[in-house]
């Protein structure tokens, strides 16, 4: 499903308010493309998230009544997202109108993987590992926020990450003016 997101600062024109549109069901697709081509450990995996089959409920019928706490099993859970959609499509009047000051949140997650210990890592192969998470974790805040890495990082810290990940820093096979 499509989402309409807002632009940031570094993203809009001198008095543009354009917006743009962000497909979100491709980031797990663009998030495996980035790990194939930043990940040279080959370390980073994707993760399937899978809730559990029953949910607990918290609630509170009025202002200053008790909250209550309800277990959901998968046909009041059904029940409970089919009337959340039905009020989000009346308060909208079927999409007639914006929702301007909402927020959309995501959950992607991927597992690094490491082939040693943390000891062997350091020992054997006089590697931190602290640089392969960070790139890692790079690697998914590039992806998720369609920045640069410089724009998400200190300025103090571009030439250490430029010299333990350089290719955090290549677009499309050339350098990239910020490493």
């Amino acid at each position: 499903q499509q989402q309409q997101q807002q632009q940031g600062p570094s993203e809009a024109g001198a008095g543009s308010g354009s917006t743009t549109f962000r497909d979100y069901t491709q980031v797990p697709r663009e998030m495996d493309q980035r790990f194939e081509k930043l990940d040279v450990d080959a370390a980073l995996r994707p993760t399937i998230i899978k809730p559990s089959d029953t949910w607990t409920k918290r609630a509170q019928k009025a202002l200053l009544a008790k909250p209550t706490l309800e277990t959901l099993r998968k046909d009041e859970q059904k029940r409970e997202r089919d009337a959340a959609f039905d009020l989000l499509d009346a308060l909208t009047k079927s999409g007639g109108l914006a929702v301007s000051h909402a927020s959309l949140h995501i959950v992607v997650a991927a597992t690094h993987c490491f082939d040693k210990t943390l000891t062997e890592t350091i020992i054997q192969d006089n590697t931190n590992p602290i640089d392969k998470v960070e790139r890692s974790t790079l690697i998914m805040a590039t992806t998720v926020h369609q920045q640069p890495v410089a724009a998400l990082i200190s300025e103090s810290q571009l030439p250490r990450v430029g010299t333990v990940s350089p290719m955090l820093f290549l677009q499309d096979g050339s350098s990239d003016s910020s490493a």
